[in-house]
């Protein structure tokens, strides 16, 4: 260690031009400074653990990567465990978290309050034991999550704010049978969405849903029934999301969601949580769901769910 953690000093919140540049900022100079090679600043949605930001030279985790929580040394921590293991195989809890079998050999973590109650964690791992007086950074790194939380809290308010402003200027863009945004306000939004996702390394998801007896109403029952019964779902898929995922109709009976900041495990509970929506509703469909990660974006996710969808309502053609 370079420097000892008792003469370092801190710039200023302003200083930083936001939550990234800090966190990068933060993560470099304790990987650094602390002898641990790998930092990452992460949340906590349901069974997902979220990489905020990472600076890692040693497992290959990068922002935007998405780990299973209950697998983690971390939500060991949270629940009470040591802040500091300089030896991991010598404290059985952690050496028996399934993430470390993959070499990990030192830890250093503490938890983070995030937006809307979410915890988080600012932690350190390396590959090899570390001196055990690394303890002495603990200090440092409770201030460095403290900084960073709320840096990415105001940034989470910003997005949000941006995001309104947005869908404000795309109000035209709207199906006018359930007022939700049409095939154009789609296109738009998952543009606006795929850029702040590669600027930001977030994470998002893609379901597409097809009602199943849409022509069967409208043949039986007459267009004003197939008309609510396409009302019906746009009511319902808006109620099963939050008020910042997107909801729009393509066409048709096909529908399109978009579900922000979002981990595999909770977008396939968020899909369930949809299709069940709708089966309450006597609303038959069928869905498709994938996740954009760091290797797909947000356009091949979509197409992924699109042929899922379809790959789905064959497979019940064939049964039928």
């Amino acid at each position: 260690m370079s420097t000892p953690p008792e003469t370092l000093s801190f710039p200023p919140l302003s200083a930083f031009g936001g939550f990234r540049e800090a966190a990068q900022a933060c993560l470099s100079m304790l990987r650094e400074r602390t002898g641990v090679g790998a930092w990452y600043f992460t949340r906590v949605q349901g069974e997902d653990w979220l990489v905020l930001a990472a600076s890692d030279d040693c497992f290959g985790v990068r922002s935007g990567d998405a780990l299973k929580w209950a697998d983690s040394i971390c939500s060991r921590m949270v629940r009470g465990g040591p802040c500091v293991v300089p030896d991991v195989s010598a404290h059985a809890p952690y050496a028996a978290a399934p993430i470390a079998s993959r070499g990990i050999a030192a830890y250093l973590g503490v938890p983070v309050h995030l937006d809307h109650g979410a915890i988080g964690t600012l932690c350190g791992i390396d590959p090899q034991p570390v001196s055990v007086d690394v303890e002495r950074w603990l200090p440092i790194v409770q201030l460095c999550a403290q900084m960073l939380a709320t840096l990415w809290c105001h940034d989470v308010d910003l997005k949000e704010t941006r995001r309104r402003a947005e869908r404000a200027e795309l109000e035209a863009m709207t199906d006018p049978m359930t007022g939700i945004f049409n095939r154009r306000g789609w296109r738009e939004l998952l543009a606006l969405e795929e850029q702040r996702c590669r600027d930001e390394h977030t994470t998002a998801g893609v379901v597409v849903v097809d009602l199943d007896r849409l022509k069967q109403t409208n043949d039986s029952q007459g267009h004003a029934a197939g008309d609510e019964l396409i009302q019906r779902a746009a009511t319902e898929i808006t109620r099963a999301v939050r008020a910042v995922d997107v909801v729009a109709r393509l066409g048709g009976d096909e529908f399109v969601v978009l579900i922000l900041d979002v981990g595999p495990t909770e977008l396939a509970r968020q899909a369930a949580r949809i299709e069940q929506a709708l089966r309450s509703a006597g609303v038959a469909a069928t869905l498709g769901y994938s996740w954009r990660g760091p290797e797909r974006d947000l356009g091949e996710a979509y197409r992924e769910a699109d042929l899922l969808m379809l790959d789905a309502k064959r497979g019940r053609h064939r049964l039928s």
